[in-house]
């Protein structure tokens, strides 16, 4: 006995000196502490993410929204409880059986919305999944990849210059945006042909200038543009890269203003995570966010009444945030793709930003046209609705 008592007051005394707990009892239950160092250790890439005197909230955060699905518990004697996006108590965490994960579109059928959303709720609703036809790597239904394995397609810009336009020239005359298979038109100094595949990658959780501006860095050289659906607490640190997106064409989307999941929310809570997102995003870019997308993906029949915007999905899911493996995430989207689709990227990690610098020339060469979520649901005749929910724009 005297030698468990001695124990425990060592053990004590070196989680005091050597370890930030937090105490968090609005959080996790009566006596739960969270380990901050211990989640560093065990996450390398947070120190690219949050500097080292972020605070032990900020990283229980991130363990509610990432840690939790790998099955990771820094923390003793407690489960994630109660607010700040974490499932009430008795509520399986996101990515335990029968409980979807960040990037999980649908609850146990493949290409049907989460949590029982009707059919007619949704739009384009996808085949999830689906590789396309014959061939690894090909766009949607045959359409053949312009020119040979290392060569850009038709009209690919110079390599370094940003706005340049994507493939071929503009249509004399042509203004507005033509009815698909009309000449191609020009939007924000570049073209966009209606008649050639096009898709969306889309990147969420951001701001994260350092793995933004690698993603800009390169959609600037190929002429492609993407959409940024971005934390409104996030904003205000990143300005300089807000600001950039929308000098450069990109979209930035709403991705509500600290990540909580909605479907846990009543309805003044959704509603402010909505209004503080917009106007977290307007400050920081000059810009409004005309899409939302939900924190997990995860709706109900509250969010549905209480989100006055377009919801935007995916129906392509990397998984990035889960493997940290640029080649998997290269591999999700390149033998997937087809005309129409929507990517789920993350840009809080370095192996996505190298995954993307490694997709975007690939898909140019195979030669889709790489738009952001409001230009592929102009150019396939999908008008966007508030309160609706779209996984893909697939002719």
């Amino acid at each position: 006995m005297k030698k468990k008592v001695l124990m425990a007051v060592v053990a004590a005394a070196f989680l005091s000196s050597s370890f930030s707990v937090y105490a968090a009892p609005q959080n996790m239950a009566d006596g739960g502490v969270f380990d901050a160092e211990w989640y560093r250790g065990q996450n390398p890439d947070i120190d690219a993410v949050f500097p080292a005197d972020a605070s032990p909230e900020v990283l229980y955060e991130h363990y509610v929204v990432y840690g939790a699905k790998e099955g990771r518990l820094p923390f003793e004697g407690a489960t994630p409880q109660g607010t700040a996006g974490v499932p009430a108590e008795g509520t399986p965490a996101e990515g335990t059986a029968g409980v979807p994960a960040e990037g999980t579109p649908a609850e146990g059928t493949e290409g049907v919305p989460a949590e029982g959303t009707p059919a007619e709720e949704t739009t384009g609703v996808p085949a999830e999944g689906t590789p396309a036809e014959g061939t690894t790597g090909m766009p949607a239904e045959g359409t053949p990849a312009e020119g040979t394995a290392g060569v850009p397609a038709e009209g690919t810009p110079a390599e370094g210059t940003a706005g340049v336009p994507a493939e071929g020239t503009p249509a004399e005359g042509t203004e507005g945006v033509p009815a698909e298979g009309e000449p191609a038109s020009e939007t924000q100094g570049r073209v966009i042909d209606p008649s050639r595949p096009m898709v969306a990658l889309t990147f969420d959780d951001g701001p994260y200038a350092p793995v933004g501006n690698q993603i800009m860095d390169c959609l600037a050289q190929y002429g492609g543009k993407a959409t940024f659906y971005v934390v409104g607490e996030r904003c205000a640190a990143y300005k300089d890269e807000m600001q950039r997106m929308v000098a450069e064409g990109h979209e930035i989307g709403n991705h509500t203003y600290s990540h909580k999941y909605l479907n846990k929310l009543g309805a003044a809570q959704i509603q402010s995570q909505i209004q503080r997102g917009n106007e977290a995003i307007l400050a920081a870019s000059g810009v409004t966010a005309p899409t939302v997308r939900l924190p997990g993906g995860n709706k109900n029949a509250v969010v549905l009444a209480n989100v006055n915007a377009p919801m935007i999905m995916w129906n392509i899911d990397t998984l990035d945030w889960k493997t940290k493996d640029a080649g998997s995430t290269v591999n999700a989207v390149l033998g997937k793709i087809k005309d129409g689709d929507i990517v789920l990227m993350h840009e809080l990690y370095t192996a996505t930003g190298n995954a993307a610098v490694q997709i975007i020339p690939a898909l140019v060469e195979q030669g889709y046209q790489l738009v952001t979520v409001s230009e592929l649901a102009q150019y396939r005749g999908r008008p966007l609705e508030n309160g609706k929910v779209y996984y893909s724009f697939r002719p």
